[in-house]
């Protein structure tokens, strides 16, 4: 049965499950307010344009309740001390098992505490990688333009050149001898 409008262009969604990047994404800009939608997708080894910009039209559509479940998830799990001075005020007396620590319920995706030197450490080591992949891609530019000079383009191919004439003298000359034996 026809439909009252025409429906011109291109179908909307793309059918594809982005939830779990979607909320990855939002977790970055939690713990990054200055990062940008477009960087943490990146940063989540995205490449793909068309799919970059999927991933931020369908973030954007839903950013609002993102980014309150990132909020909620980020907040750590704190325990409460029931005081005695908030015990008093109630009209019944609690038992002393009560007035012990009590852990505030958690949300579904619980956090662990991580300790100063555990996160410091895990910040050295994040560090150190990236100045290891900085160091080996400035090395590898080097290497590139180092290859592309003039001089150095012509010694590598003469020496690619008497390599080759070395190797087929080498093997004609084995064969012969496989041939006289």
């Amino acid at each position: 049965m026809p439909t009252a409008t025409a429906r011109y262009g291109r179908p909307k969604g793309s059918g594809l499950d982005d939830s779990q990047q979607l909320k990855t994404i939002a977790a970055l800009l939690a713990a990054n307010p200055n990062l940008k939608p477009t960087t943490a997708i990146r940063q989540l080894g995205v490449v793909n344009p068309s799919v970059i910009r999927r991933l931020r039209d369908k973030f954007r559509h839903d950013q609002a309740t993102l980014m309150a479940n990132a909020h909620r998830a980020a907040r750590p799990n704190t325990i409460r001390l029931v005081s005695a001075t908030a015990s008093a005020r109630t009209p019944t007396p609690q038992p002393a098992q009560s007035r012990a620590l009590v852990p505030i319920p958690a949300s579904a995706s619980q956090h662990q505490e991580v300790s100063p030197a555990a996160e410091l450490l895990s910040e050295w080591c994040d560090l150190s990688f990236a100045m290891l992949s900085a160091a080996a891609q400035v090395q590898a530019v080097l290497a590139e333009c180092w290859l592309r000079t003039p001089l150095v383009a012509v010694s590598v191919r003469r020496q690619l050149a008497i390599n080759s004439t070395a190797v087929g003298i080498y093997t004609r000359g084995k064969t012969r001898r496989r041939d006289l034996h």
